[in-house]
């Protein structure tokens, strides 16, 4: 009989909601605007996040970064073009060998030397950045071989002229042609060198471009060229010269960055003081290097999603509460609407709980219908700006739980008022009411 009375129940509150359209789907349209928020605010923050992350990890969490800056002492430039100023700073290649000596729990150490060059083949060029480096460089980097192989301890070794060029730059050179096997002119200030291509690489994320050195314009390129170190050094040395209109800057960098990798991640924050110490040995107070470390940024990135979650969060359920109000509103001007019935029905046997139940039960099948859309809104939405718009969006099942259980919940608050209300009404004087 219970169950029979709890159909009876919610077919009455369906009745009810079909007599009125247009307020019905007002009143739902609060919770499924707050249902959307919820969900579409978190799986926005959620991918920017996932972004973020992934890109430290790419550094790799035992992995510590050391990269060349110039001094503040020898940032003063000469202008004019009779004038140049040689800087030399930076790590060393002794740097690099003290390191991998010194400091207890490190496994690898990989060198890296950058310029800026420009890449030419046929009649295309393009600018790009000029990398030496070692052949563990993949397996710091996570980069991946599209096409060909890496660069390998032979061709280091007897300084051979090959190299591996980005897939970025191979889309812009090789228009149309297969780049393995041909050849690219690196033209610099001083030289232009042959290279042959060995393979195509491309890198996870974007990360690699915080190594980059920059134009005069403080401008940036994706588009590199990795060689041999010791075929770096011995073509082009370590003198970098850049000639921009009106300024001619050299620069004396024996290594632009050393990658440090240790055993294990637990190994990374407590040999950060040995790292310094085996730097700062020769440097006499000078500092021109800085210290990048992934795990470090990355445990702060996490303390940092997890703020921003919050607040997205709160944001999102004032939304929630707007819509609650709207729909307490709205039932305690069906209860006035319908006094006359309630009247009948508590006259015909009702208790005033069957009253509460029957207007806390349309209070819920709105928000029920409205939470329902507002998922399917927010996981639509996420899914269109993920596929379509290629921006990383991601859905958790915890905030569709969420947002669906908290319009429930505002629900049940904001509708057990007008529910009592219409239950406590006095019988004869319902009756009365016209």
């Amino acid at each position: 009989m219970y169950g029979f009375s709890l159909i009876r129940i919610i077919a009455v509150g369906l009745k009810s909601l079909r007599l009125h359209k247009l307020r019905s789907g007002l009143t739902m349209l609060g919770m499924i605007i707050g249902v959307w928020a919820v969900i579409t605010l978190v799986a926005i923050g959620e991918g920017a996040s996932h972004d973020a992350q992934e890109a430290i990890k790419a550094l790799g969490a035992q992995n510590v970064i050391i990269r060349s800056v110039k001094p503040l002492s020898d940032k003063l430039q000469i202008q004019g073009m009779e004038h140049e100023w040689v800087a030399t700073y930076g790590l060393k290649n002794s740097d690099a060998a003290r390191i991998r000596n010194t400091v207890p729990g490190v496994q690898r150490v990989l060198p890296i030397l950058a310029q800026r060059k420009n890449a030419m083949h046929g009649m295309r060029n393009h600018d790009c950045q000029l990398i030496g480096t070692f052949p563990a460089y993949p397996a710091f980097t996570q980069a991946r071989i599209v096409v060909g192989r890496f660069l390998n301890e032979f061709e280091e070794i007897n300084h051979i002229s090959s190299c591996v060029i980005t897939l970025e730059l191979a889309e812009k050179l090789f228009v149309g042609q297969n780049p393995l096997l041909q050849k690219i002119v690196m033209r610099g200030f001083e030289s232009s060198q042959v290279f042959q291509v060995v393979g195509i690489l491309q890198e996870r994320t974007d990360s690699i471009k915080r190594a980059q050195t920059k134009d005069s314009v403080g401008r940036t390129t994706s588009s590199n060229v990795y060689i041999p170190l010791s075929t770096f050094k011995a073509l082009y040395t370590t003198k970098n010269i850049d000639r921009s209109p009106g300024l001619l800057k050299a620069e004396r960098v024996e290594l632009s960055e050393i990658r440090v990798e240790f055993a294990s991640v637990e190994q990374v924050i407590p040999s950060l003081p040995r790292l310094r110490d085996a730097l700062n040995t020769t440097r006499k107070g000078v500092v021109d290097y800085e210290i990048q470390v992934p795990i470090d940024e990355l445990n702060t990135l996490k303390a940092q999603k997890a703020r921003d979650t919050r607040m997205l969060m709160y944001i999102a359920c004032i939304s929630l509460l707007v819509g609650g109000i709207g729909i307490m509103n709205i039932m305690l001007a069906t209860v006035t609407e319908r006094t006359q019935e309630i009247g009948i029905r508590r006259a015909l046997g009702a208790t005033r709980g069957d009253i509460t139940l029957q207007f806390l039960t349309e209070t819920l099948m709105l928000c029920l219908i409205g939470g329902s859309i507002g998922v399917l809104g927010g996981c639509g939405f996420a899914a269109f700006r993920h596929h379509i718009l290629e921006t990383t969006t991601l859905v958790t099942d915890w905030s569709v739980l969420l947002a669906f259980g908290l319009s429930m919940v505002v629900g049940i608050i904001f509708g057990m008022y007008p529910a009592r209300r219409a239950a406590l009404l006095d019988p004869i004087e319902a009756l009365r009411h016209s």
